[in-house]
């Protein structure tokens, strides 16, 4: 296991690839930052393929930048699976629209119950 942090966010990669990523309270992920956590995880597992948790604390929000980076072929190459997590209502909505307009190029889904959403990538991450 190993860990990240950066002034917006924290990462953790597990031995079997889940990558959790956490964005600081008030905060605002951004593209750069998106591109961050790819290289970060790069330079620990080259060539990896990381089965991604994006979720936020307090009063957190992401760019339209950075979904876009996130849903991009580039993006991709290092993601196996992405699980967005949150129990906001305005980012259920926004999350589940995110899934609908950039329709994502790896299995991508939204969960309100973190738990769901970390057995969903250990289950994928065990195949």
């Amino acid at each position: 296991m190993k860990e990240f942090e950066t002034p917006v966010f924290k990462m953790i990669i597990h031995d079997n690839l889940i990558k959790e990523v956490k964005v600081k309270a008030n905060q605002t992920l951004t593209e750069k930052d998106v591109w961050e956590s790819r290289d970060l995880s790069d330079s620990y597992k080259p060539n990896a393929k990381f089965f991604v948790l994006i979720e936020g604390e307090d009063n957190t929000s992401v760019s339209f930048a950075a979904r876009d980076a996130a849903a991009s072929e580039e993006y991709s190459k290092n993601v196996a699976a992405l699980a967005l997590h949150s129990k906001k209502p305005l980012d259920t909505i926004m999350g589940n629209l995110f899934l609908k307009i950039k329709r994502p190029k790896v299995p991508t889904k939204f969960f309100e119950d973190r738990q769901k959403a970390m057995e969903w990538l250990t289950e994928l991450a065990n195949k």
